[in-house]
């Protein structure tokens, strides 16, 4: 009787030890056949774009969060958000490859106990769990069944069907029994051989090797890649465009500084309106540009053009694409009457706009930093579009980037004169990270529709619903009023001080900005600093006051060159763009 039970647990052991190790297998398999993908994806995918099997588990689950969730994540962490859930992500393909082998073993065991049988196993595991990726996961990752809505299907659909058959090929050749029942023949008889060991010991080395390279290609897939730089944008570009456009503006400017403080107000004490001074006075009023350039040496205010090194970067990617000019060509389609290809030298050639726009991203709170302003080179848009000549009935254009990234304007704003095909920022061309070789600026609306990367403009004759759209966010994104304050934060000294930072309204420029020192109980009037490129670049504000002791809860509202006043209630960035009051508390030390 005993002999029969400790025959039952031996048995179960092995059947134990059996399953754990065909996990194992998957586990091993799963790390080797992500390591592959990996660097497929850093070294050999077409211009960097064509994304590896995480990465559309990543765009899937982002689509399916709900919107207020994934607003909130990426509002308050940003790429930190992105680069988690591609941690977890990974993580939890490692957790389904484990289940995954378990069960090929199970096939295998049904099949043939021998290596055509494993083989069988995990190659019919390999292929379910690549049809469910090419008919499920793809379209919820806005890539369409079977990747049919990516410009790269076909090298998506080698690199699938190569990884996981890879998948399918090591989980026979790692699931082999012959350790497993040779290590529990050991573990009955309460002995641990040398062979068994060493055994374990390779799994063990083989397991954290994968694993290692998983980890170093993830890190260098979500790390940032430095952009091409030329030496001589560094700080002279910004300087001389600056320059050169207050000239023309008939603004040159100053060569001397104020020496005096201008006019000054209460910061703490509730003031009325009217005691407030609306026309600050410059110590040299016909110099109105004085106090600004004293603030940019003081570095008490932002840039009024921002260095492309400091121009926010958001996408929808881990990792950018990298395009190379070498064959590139930006075609027209759709409802025109004579298609086009461009080649990047006959764009270029044609580029000889320069327009000084600010861009800003829909997903900005109040206060915040995802918008600048540059100088883009391009043509305007029109010309090429007059050049293919579109059809009756178009309705919308449609800009699809390289990295299958689509979205779309309507046609009356694609031919607008000041919609920009874009090819160079700040007297250079585009870096990497922001569209070269060509991108589009699209005056008036949120970032999302000015795409990067550009390869194809499409007329169509319907409303499209670009990939954000699709997930709730605006299909208009017209930019709404939006504000900052740079300074004061923290804590100040007593004495005379000043307030300054930014306002902007899209296309629709700024024509006013008040300031409270009270929270809201009294406005007074802020000095504008003229526009860099009005309507379309953001005004710079300055408001001196005189600090007392106390705590200080500042607020700022905007007007734009409509009359309209900038929406008092406060709202996430999802969907429309943020709206509300910016505010900020400081304390006046004694």
């Amino acid at each position: 009787m005993m002999t029969s039970e400790r025959s039952d647990d031996a048995s179960s052991n092995l059947r134990r030890e059996s399953v754990a190790h065909a996990g194992q297998a998957g586990v091993l398999a799963t790390l080797v056949m992500l390591a592959v993908q990996l660097i497929w994806r850093l070294n050999w995918s077409e211009n960097g774009v064509v994304q590896a099997f995480p990465e559309f588990i990543v765009a899937a689950v982002s689509r399916l969060t709900p919107l207020s969730v994934f607003g909130a994540a990426t509002e308050n962490y940003g790429s930190l958000a992105k680069k988690t859930l591609f941690a977890a992500v990974l993580i939890m393909i490692i957790a389904v490859g484990s289940r995954s082998g378990q069960i090929a073993g199970l096939l295998a065991k049904k099949i043939e106990r021998g290596g055509f049988g494993r083989l069988i196993g995990g190659l019919t595991v390999a292929a379910s769990l690549l049809l469910f990726t090419l008919a499920v996961v793809m379209p919820v990752a806005h890539l369409g069944f079977f990747a049919a809505d990516s410009s790269y299907q076909s090298d998506i659909l080698l690199q699938l069907t190569t990884t996981f058959a890879l998948f399918g090929l090591l989980w026979a050749v790692f699931a082999t029994p012959k350790e497993v029942e040779h290590f529990g023949q050991e573990r009955e008889g309460g002995t641990v051989s040398r062979r068994s060991l060493l055994g374990s010991a390779g799994w063990g080395l083989g397991t954290a090797a994968a694993a290692f390279v998983v980890g170093v290609s993830a890190w260098r897939l979500v790390t940032p890649r430095k952009t091409r730089v030329s030496a001589a944008s560094k700080g002279n570009n910004v300087n001389s465009i600056v320059a050169t456009q207050r000239a023309e503006q008939g603004n040159p400017l100053p060569t001397t500084l104020p020496t005096e403080t201008p006019d000054t107000v209460s910061a703490v004490e509730p003031v009325e309106i009217a005691e407030l001074r609306s026309d600050i006075v410059l110590q040299d009023e016909t110099d109105p540009l004085a106090l600004f350039v004293q603030l940019d040496a003081e570095g008490m205010i932002s840039p009024v053009l921002t260095e492309t090194d400091d121009f926010y970067h958001v996408s929808k990617n881990l990792i950018d694409p990298t395009v190379s000019a070498d064959g590139w060509k930006l075609k027209i389609t759709g409802m025109v009457n004579t298609p086009l290809e461009l080649t990047y030298d006959e764009v270029v050639n044609m580029a000889s706009l320069q327009k000084i726009t600010t861009l800003s991203c829909i997903s900005n709170t109040l206060n915040g930093d995802l918008a600048g302003t540059a100088q883009w080179t391009g043509l305007p848009l029109k010309e090429v579009l007059d050049k293919a000549g579109i059809k009756d009935g178009a309705i919308d254009a449609i800009f699809k980037g390289a990295d299958d990234y689509e979205d779309s304007i309507p046609l009356k704003w694609a031919i607008d004169p000041d919609t920009t095909l874009v090819v160079g920022m700040n007297g250079e061309p585009l870096r990497d990270d922001h569209g070269y070789p060509a991108r589009m600026i699209v005056p008036g609306i949120y970032g999302m529709k000015n795409v990067k990367w550009l390869q194809e403009i499409e007329i169509v004759g319907e409303d499209f619903l670009g990939y954000w759209q699709t997930r709730g966010w605006s299909d208009t994104a017209e930019n709404q009023i939006w504000g900052r304050i740079d300074e004061p934060g923290g804590s100040i000294e007593s004495g005379p001080a000043i307030a300054t930072g930014l306002a902007s309204a899209g296309d629709r420029d700024i024509s006013r900005v008040e300031v409270s020192l009270d929270d809201g109980e009294s406005w007074a009037d802020a000095t504008l600093e003229p526009s860099l490129n009005p309507p379309f670049t953001w005004v710079r504000w300055a408001f001196p006051f005189e600090a007392t002791p106390g705590k200080v809860k500042m607020k700022m509202r905007a007007t734009d060159g409509t009359g309209a006043v900038m929406d008092e209630k406060e709202r996430s960035p999802l969907p429309d763009g943020a709206t509300g009051w910016p505010r900020r508390s400081f304390t006046v030390k004694e």
